[in-house]
């Protein structure tokens, strides 16, 4: 038998403990049903991870990455020279795999509060949201670079605003639905962001 190596022993567990959550909820994903989902005996876990927290923490990002690189996908292929075309693109991106795996994205929520409510969890919130705007940032750069203009407030600044807009559209459709009106919701937004570029003096 192939000896599996501990990179794709935790991303097995990384696979099973998204399932469990989804299916199941946060509160019911503990370490033992997470081992059994991914039919591994129950001290692989604690060899795989040191501990629960930074099995969360490791979800929340794998979950984001799967977005993030949709997004990237949109706003960095240079299939388009409009500003506005390339905002709104990237914007729908994050939202429409929100709308496809609301499921996943429900369990962020869920791993939030859950941590902000644990001592022992406590940092995995923070980590999360870092992640989020740390990546944003990147893009936020990257897109500027792309169509030749500068933000004319800090990136960070930036990225906390638009990351605030879209994470609490996406919790507002998750509990109301009508994406019709997310998407107005999401032109505003880039008409928004537009606002707050410049191109760079000569």
């Amino acid at each position: 038998m192939t000896r599996m190596s501990a990179a794709d022993r935790r991303e097995k567990l990384v696979a099973a403990a998204i399932r469990v959550m989804t299916r199941d909820g946060v509160a019911k994903a503990t370490t033992r049903a997470i081992a059994g989902e991914a039919g591994m005996p129950l001290g692989v876990f604690h060899y795989a991870f040191r501990s629960k927290a930074e099995l969360m923490a490791v979800v929340t990002q794998t979950i984001a990455q799967q977005s993030k690189a949709e997004i990237d996908a949109v706003t960095l292929s240079g299939t388009t020279d409009d500003p506005f075309d390339l905002v709104v693109g990237g914007l729908c991106a994050y939202f429409e795999h929100v709308v496809a795996h609301s499921d996943e994205h429900l369990v962020t929520y869920e791993l939030t509060t859950t941590a902000l409510r644990d001592t022992e969890l406590e940092q995995v919130a923070k980590r999360q949201y870092d992640y989020y705007l740390e990546e944003n940032e990147k893009l936020l750069s990257a897109v500027a670079e792309l169509m030749g203009f500068e933000f004319t407030e800090p990136i960070p600044v930036v990225s906390r605003y638009v990351f605030s807009v879209m994470d609490g559209l996406a919790l507002n459709w998750l509990a109301r639905g009508d994406e019709e009106e997310a998407r107005k919701v999401i032109e505003l937004t880039a008409r928004t962001i537009l606002g707050l570029v410049r191109r760079p003096a000569a």
